[in-house]
């Protein structure tokens, strides 16, 4: 924990500047969240296969061993997620993209010689997929990389497209409830702390254009929730992750 504050409060500066009328949008004063991936490696490399693959469907783990998936990653950072993922289910094809030049060069770094070749790692933003992605993927998920986009709504849309029909999204999120006093009655102090947590690097990561929609961690299940609708997703299940503490998991078909 003392670790990843001082990753959080490093850019303590910068941040009272973007408080001002006149101040940065943000981007560059926040720490990219491949920055401090590795204060949740651990938790995610014990439960990625045992529990967070079969929460996604009965038979989304036998698909993967057997048949094989075409799956993509979104904010795949420095590849963690996806590198795991490639070497547990060597019938299936991975592709892990992030916005951040750095955390892909850092994602081939740790693939560089690894004894399989179904794995690939782009740059590219979330919201603007590749035009010919439409309807390839059966497997698209996120791990708390969704809120920090400018225009996650954008990118939920292009989930949805680039989707096979039946597909399955995957979302990894911070658990909040989109009303400060519920989170408040529900989370006591911890509340302040993931809402702190949220200012100093996921607000201003979410806010370098003019239209970006700045939702910080804290956006809420209820917003979430909306904004997966108008990206076409009728079909979705909020299941609990104790295994991944203080998060919670959208899991969407595409009817």
């Amino acid at each position: 924990m003392h670790s990843l504050l001082s990753s959080f409060l490093k850019p303590y500066d910068k941040i009272c500047e973007i408080f001002r009328k006149d101040g940065p949008l943000g981007k560059l004063c926040a720490c990219p969240p491949y920055a401090y991936s590795w204060n949740f490696a651990a938790m995610h490399k014990k439960h990625l296969i045992s529990d967070f693959i079969p929460a996604l469907g009965s038979n989304v783990k036998e698909r993967l061993e057997q048949d094989g998936m075409t799956c993509l990653d979104i904010g795949c950072g420095k590849g963690f997620h996806c590198t795991l993922l490639a070497e547990n289910y060597p019938k299936s094809n991975f592709t892990g993209i992030d916005i951040a030049e750095r955390a892909i060069i850092l994602a081939k770094q740790r693939s560089d010689g690894a004894p399989y070749n179904n794995l690939t790692f782009l740059q590219m933003d979330g919201s603007k997929l590749d035009a010919d992605w439409t309807g390839k993927f059966d497997l698209v998920t996120i791990f708390d990389a969704c809120h920090p986009q400018m225009r996650a709504d954008l990118c939920l849309k292009e989930v949805f497209r680039v989707l096979k029909p039946s597909g399955i999204f995957g979302m990894v999120e911070i658990y909040g409830t989109s009303n400060i006093y519920k989170d408040k009655e529900e989370m006591g102090q911890f509340a302040a702390m993931r809402y702190a947590g949220s200012m100093f690097n996921c607000l201003p990561l979410g806010s370098n254009s003019k239209d970006a929609l700045a939702l910080g961690s804290m956006w809420g299940k209820e917003r979430a929730m909306r904004m997966l609708r108008e990206a076409g997703f009728n079909n979705v299940t909020l299941i609990p992750t104790p295994y991944f503490e203080g998060n919670i998991l959208y899991v969407c078909k595409k009817d």
